[in-house]
């Protein structure tokens, strides 16, 4: 098993440069990640059990970002962007259709996505941001292995739009050590 993963790890460095995020690689190791963010401006908060949390903007844009790493090689395979939280319907909407339009512009139409509020809500019955607090708003899109990444935007349940992008390679190192972690466990 280990050289399934030596091999794929590998392949993936070889593969891996197109898939970025405000212009770092969705790769590598965490350190060289973080140095790169803070080049850009990102200030560093702190270390998390599989990552570490950075602050900083995009699309001038304040943003926390997470930088997840794989569970045995620690491998940078996915960041996830936290905008704001919105205080207004009407604003959080807006900021997600901002960034939904920059995603769509940049990869194409979504391979899917959803924009519905769940009985008894509804828009315009002025609980907007309580049914988002309760998850009672599906509001997303999602693109799958658009050059080698799967990128997706939502709507939290915290009232922030959420934007995630994995390396679609990576993810795969990522099952394959998680599903050892497990196996091993049980």
């Amino acid at each position: 098993m280990k050289q399934l993963i030596t091999i794929a790890i590998l392949f993936i460095s070889i593969n891996v440069f197109g898939q970025q995020f405000d212009g770092v690689n969705i790769s590598g190791d965490l350190p060289t990640a973080i140095s790169r963010y803070k080049s850009k401006g990102y200030t560093f908060e702190k270390l998390i059990d599989n990552g570490a949390i950075l602050k900083g903007k995009i699309a001038q844009t304040p943003i926390e970002l997470f930088i997840f790493v794989t569970p045995k090689t620690k491998i940078v395979y996915k960041i996830v962007a936290y905008l704001d939280e919105d205080i207004s319907w009407v604003s959080l909407k807006s900021t997600y259709n901002r960034f939904l339009d920059i995603i769509t512009n940049k990869y194409g139409s979504a391979d899917g996505s959803s924009e519905e509020f769940i009985t008894p809500y509804y828009e315009g019955d002025g609980y907007e941001l309580s049914a988002v607090g309760i998850e009672k708003v599906n509001y997303n899109a999602f693109w799958i292995n658009k050059v080698g990444l799967n990128v997706g935007i939502e709507i939290s349940k915290f009232k922030q739009v959420r934007i995630s992008y994995e390396n679609a390679e990576i993810i795969k190192i990522k099952r394959i050590e998680q599903s050892q972690i497990e196996s091993n466990s049980f």
